[in-house]
């Protein structure tokens, strides 16, 4: 009887020990497996290195990145290729625009904005090559130009119009139709003087200008409206004294002056004797 309880005894503590060795077994397999798992995914601290974050003003981006001509981008300090996304402020803290690079590749999608906060541009691309939506928008918010593109070629068919760019005008065109200005902002936009015969065009493009221009002093008062076509003055020219009176008024076409309406802030008398013997340079008055 003893030896029968001592022999089933045996047993179960040998039952009760290959259990608990198949658990372990189990517990350290899973264990395993899951060391395993954990070791295949990316840490966090790599991913942050594989994809920086850079902001800064469009200066700073100047000054910190190289853009070969087909949009590849380099860190200037160090010649390597960079891959991050990339935020651009305007000097009062506004976004203007926002990139994505792998590599050193146009990689995702690409935004930029107008000063007004208005979107001016999105585009998509896939390791360097175009791949998806190249949107653009006037600042008014018309879309100038709407297309799509798979792996750098161009699905012609997928809108019915490109939008406001079918027009054949340019973008630059279409949005200095109407501006407005203070002297130093139009030598940005403009070049060239219509005064005796000469022509202005826009400066990016250097396409003739058409459209008009409200030139400001430099305390924002209005001090003159200018009609252009093809860079030459055409209809009603107007300016404004430092009074906020009218002037000066007289009418063009295609850059010849056409009639004087008001001169020197009253009515123009064209059978006016304008005597020069006293000062021949006064010439000058009859081309005004």
């Amino acid at each position: 009887m003893d030896s029968k309880i001592s022999l089933m005894s045996y047993f179960k503590y040998l039952t009760i020990i290959s259990v608990s060795f198949l658990a372990f077994s189990c517990e350290q397999e899973k264990i395993a497996v899951e060391v395993e798992e954990a070791e295949e995914r990316f840490p966090i601290s790599e991913l942050i290195q594989q994809k920086e974050y850079w902001e800064g003003s469009n200066a700073e981006f100047k000054n910190t990145f190289n853009t070969d001509e087909i949009g590849n981008i380099k860190l200037i300090e160090n010649n390597l290729a960079f891959s991050g996304y990339i935020k651009i402020r305007a000097l009062n803290g506004t976004i203007t625009a926002v990139k994505s690079y792998t590599s050193g590749y146009p990689d995702g999608d690409f935004f930029e904005w107008y000063e007004n906060g208005n979107l001016k541009l999105k585009s998509q691309f896939k390791m360097g090559e175009k791949h998806g939506y190249f949107y653009i928008w006037t600042k008014k918010g018309v879309v100038y130009s709407q297309r799509y593109f798979q792996n750098d070629l161009e699905d012609f068919g997928r809108f019915e119009n490109e939008g406001a760019s079918a027009s054949g005008r340019s973008l630059a065109s279409l949005e200095l139709a109407e501006w407005e200005g203070n002297g130093a902002d139009f030598y940005i936009k403009f070049a060239g003087d219509p005064n005796r015969g000469g022509t202005i065009h826009i400066r990016e493009t250097e396409e003739l200008y058409s459209g008009v221009i409200t030139a400001l002093d430099d305390d924002g008062q209005k001090e003159a409206v200018l009609r252009f076509k093809n860079g030459k003055y055409e209809g009603r020219i107007s300016k404004w004294n430092e009074e906020g009176v009218l002037w000066h008024e007289a009418e063009y076409s295609k850059g010849d002056l056409v009639q004087v309406t008001l001169k020197d802030g009253k009515p123009f008398n064209a059978n006016e004797i304008i005597d020069l013997s006293a000062n021949p340079e006064d010439v000058g008055l009859l081309f005004e």
